[in-house]
């Protein structure tokens, strides 16, 4: 199989494990990053920068703020990795946003590609703090909105206070420690009458709801699934909060259709 060596780790594009596994692939349902955006390696200044010991306490990221790819990329910094690893890996893991960013940094700036993801970690904890302005601000001006638990709580309690009575539904079988003095707010729901909750979905333009990204669209809880895919002509935006794995204990589906992915945003 074709490996690419990125630092001091190997990686295996998954195309050739799905070649070795003889899995067939759908190319179709992927949104792939062109080769040729790839900048030009950039320069690296003429000063010697300091030669900074790997440490466990070094942190680059912005906790509550960047995304689980940014967290990826940060694990990659300690390696001595060039810049062409970096974008090669972007592009193979289809990290869009982070490619179209920090291809912007490398463009503007003569930075070495570890000073450029630096920046490029500041510059999307901006991008997702004004998403989640936003956010708040579509809660302000459309009643239409559903948030679907579970979140974590630096999200859920961001936006708290724009909520009305009923926009909150959870979709686990269980109301999370954090949120237990809040339980009278929230929807269960295996208990909702089933016709009041169509109605809702029916009525929602806003839905905000975790679940994690693959290459073939996002996984999201089973029981809400066919709710969004039934209603997703009515639905304007869908909030989404990425996470690094899927619970063990809970049924998730996969979504793929394109009119459902074209209306995430990214929280």
């Amino acid at each position: 199989m074709k490996s690419v060596k990125i630092g001091n780790s190997i990686r295996i594009p998954e195309e050739e494990v799905d070649k070795y596994l003889n899995i067939p692939r759908d190319d179709d349902s992927t949104v792939k990053i062109p080769k040729e955006a790839t900048p030009v390696k950039p320069q690296a200044k003429g000063f010697k920068s300091l030669e900074i010991p790997r440490s466990k306490y070094v942190k680059y990221i912005i906790p509550g703020l960047s995304s689980i790819e940014a967290e990826t990329l940060e694990a990659l910094l300690g390696d001595a990795i060039e810049a062409d690893e970096i974008f090669l890996f972007l592009r193979e893991e289809n990290y869009e946003k982070l490619h179209r960013m920090l291809s912007r940094i490398v463009k503007e700036n003569n930075l070495s590609i570890k000073q450029s993801l630096i920046l490029l970690f500041i510059e999307e904890g901006i991008y997702n703090l004004q998403t989640k302005r936003q956010l708040l601000l579509d809660l302000i001006h459309n009643d239409n909105a559903l948030v679907l638990l579970p979140l974590p709580p630096h999200l859920f309690f961001n936006f708290l206070e724009f909520l009305r009575e009923g926009q909150i539904i959870n979709t686990d079988y269980i109301i999370p420690p954090h949120l237990e003095e809040f339980k009278e707010l929230i929807i269960n729901i295996d208990v909702i009458d089933p016709i009041e909750l169509h109605e809702k979905f029916q009525k929602a333009e806003i839905i905000v709801i975790d679940g994690m990204k693959t290459k073939g669209g996002v996984m999201i809880r089973r029981n809400v699934a066919n709710l969004i895919a039934q209603y997703i002509n009515n639905i304007k935006k869908i909030y989404f909060h990425n996470i690094p794995r899927l619970p063990k204990d809970q049924n998730f589906a996969l979504i793929s259709d394109k009119d459902f992915l074209a209306k995430i945003v990214d929280l």
